[in-house]
This record gives C-alpha cells, structure tokens and sequence, in this order.
C-alpha cells in the first residue's frame, strides 16, 4: 500500500488525535492534583499560623511535617457537640456542604448575626497534641464573606491565635483584619467569662480601656474600619454562641475536667 494513500493519511491524523487526547487528559490530571494540593497546603499553613507556627513557617519549616506532626483532624456535630463519624474525615469540605441542603440547617434569625442565613451540621476542626483546638468561622464582612480560624488553648476558652483566610474587605480599611499588630491583640484574650458566659467583643476603635474588668476578653476595633470591627465581632460571637461552638466547647472542658 502506497505510503501516500488516503487511508494511511487518515489512520495517521487519528493516532495523532488520540495521542494528544491521552496527553492532554494527563496535563489535565497533573493540573487539578496539583492544585488539590495547593488548595490543602494552603488550609494547612492558615490553621498553623491561627495556632502559633507563623514564625516557624517563616523560618522555612516544612508546612505538611509541621501539620502532620502536630495537628489531627476531626468533624464535630455542631447540634450535639459530639465527634462523628457522620461524614467522611477525610474529604469534609465544610464550604461545599453549604450548597447541601442535607447538609445543613437554617440558623434562626435571633443567632444570625453574622449574617450567614444557613451553616453546615458538621464542622471540620483540628487538634494539636497539646490539646489547642483550632475552630473554622466565617460570616459576612462589609463586602463580602470572611472566612478564618481561631485557636483556643485546651481550656477552651483562651485565644492562642486568630487569623482570616479569606475576606473582600477594603484595602487599607477593614483589610487590616490582616494586620500582624492587630491579630497580636487576640492571644490571651478569654472567649467566656469565669461563669461560662460568652464575653469576647470587638469595641470602637481607641475606646479599649485596659483597666476595665472586662479587658481580658475586649479587642480593639480596627481604626476606620467601624463596620468590618462589628461584622468581625458578630462573627466570632456566633460562633462561640450556643448555635455555633459552645456545646463542643463545654463538652470539651468537662471531659477535660
């Protein structure tokens, strides 16, 4: 058969096809592994600083060995304040749940104040082998969704640290919920007073009194960023009210004694 016949030219351009098929379904695999993975690293690194290792990340350390050496992951029941084994430990994404309806439940309008509507059944935290717990939290900020993570010390009660992930807030404004200085007033600070009562708060800007009874448990608001200072107070009180973290929170100090 001549080396020039149609059939040859045809079954040659095919080959050709699915070759570069098969090829470009591997670059496609390589790409969203790649980015799965990206997307881990990056959870991993946000819920290391919440919990104090910002600076040996800094220092170059191994952000999955820093991880995997000190942090477990678990789901909590939000309604019980119970471990489960509800949903899958592994593959949780509390972010995708809210598109679930099975998967969630609508908050009512008396503890919506951080302006989410509905929030997934199951939260995915993470506990060091210290005993610290660090806690997702999210809600609405003045443009958009803040997401971010707080630490507590195995008290359950104690700021380690504090720090948002995600947010739409103006530059230079709100978006100094990312300000070291500002995030370095949280460690320390008590989440419930002596009673169990929630405390925490976020006042105006410059009216913290640090000889008030209450200064162990009142950040500053940021300086011309009133409206993100109250959606970020908002926030953090949900979710250390009853509808958010405060069964798992209680049920933790008593198994703890």
């Amino acid at each position: 058969m001549s080396n020039d016949s149609t059939f040859k030219t045809f079954l040659v351009a095919f080959l050709l096809c699915v070759v570069c098929s098969i090829l470009v379904c591997l670059a496609a695999l390589v790409r969203i592994d790649r980015e799965a993975y990206n997307k881990q690293l990056e959870i991993r690194r946000t819920v290391l600083a919440a919990d104090g290792y910002q600076d040996k990340i800094a220092a170059g350390g191994d952000i999955d060995k820093l991880f995997l050496d000190n942090m477990e992951r678990k789901i909590v029941d939000l309604e019980t304040g119970q471990y489960t084994t509800a949903v899958d430990v592994a593959t949780y994404d509390q972010r995708a749940a809210l598109e679930n309806p099975e998967l969630t439940v609508k908050i009512p309008a008396e503890f919506d104040i951080a302006g989410m509507g509905r929030r997934a059944k199951y939260a995915a935290i993470y506990v060091t082998k210290d005993g610290d717990v660090i806690l997702p939290i999210w809600g609405a900020g003045m443009w958009g969704q803040m997401h971010g993570y707080i630490a507590l010390k195995k008290d359950g009660s104690t700021v380690k640290g504090f720090t948002f992930y995600e947010h739409a807030e103006t530059p230079g404004l709100g978006a100094e919920v990312d300000n070291p200085r500002w995030k370095a007033q949280w460690p320390g600070k008590q989440i419930y007073d002596n009673s169990g009562k929630l405390a925490i708060k976020v006042v105006k800007n410059g009216k913290y009194n640090p000889n008030a009874p209450d200064a162990n448990s009142t950040i500053d608001g940021l300086a011309g960023a009133t409206v993100t200072s109250i959606h970020v107070k908002e926030i953090v009180r949900y979710w250390f009210g009853e509808h958010g973290y405060a069964k798992f929170l209680a049920e933790l100090k008593a198994k703890r004694g």
